[in-house]
């Protein structure tokens, strides 16, 4: 009768464990935060850069609710946020904007994190781009 009580209460750990282990956020690297982002470089056929969110200040704030993520890219030309997906340590996401015609363009955006650093390109129609980021604290 004692193996059964004993045999049951460990079947019962092991469950509550399992369950603590899937309701929790996944682990690694940590984009959340705000992060102050510097564009290098012209890239092919940005004709200077302005056209496509050039120079001016520039701000990445990244949130995480559960798995999902958002970030939100502050640029002269405003704020706007958009989901994020996160892989290791990498983080992606891709912005729409609207062009002078009246049409939109996606911008696709990847970067990697190390430490307290991101690097990444940005990438849409004719021209791609370099940025890094620093974490700001």
């Amino acid at each position: 009768m004692k193996i059964r009580f004993v045999r049951a209460g460990l079947w019962i750990l092991a469950v509550l464990a399992v369950t603590a282990a899937l309701g929790a956020p996944p682990q690694g690297a940590n984009f959340v935060g705000t992060w102050q982002m510097t564009m290098e470089g012209g890239g092919h056929g940005s004709g200077g850069g302005s056209r496509h969110g050039g120079g001016g200040a520039r701000t990445l704030t990244v949130t995480q609710d559960g798995d999902k993520f958002k970030v939100t890219h502050t640029t002269p030309r405003g704020e706007n946020s958009y989901d994020a997906t996160v892989s290791g340590n990498t983080i992606s996401w891709t912005e729409v904007r609207e062009g002078r015609n009246g049409g939109t363009t996606n911008i696709q955006y990847t970067a990697t994190l190390n430490g307290d650093s991101l690097k990444g390109s940005m990438s849409g129609g004719q021209f791609n781009r370099e940025f890094t980021a620093t974490r700001s604290h």
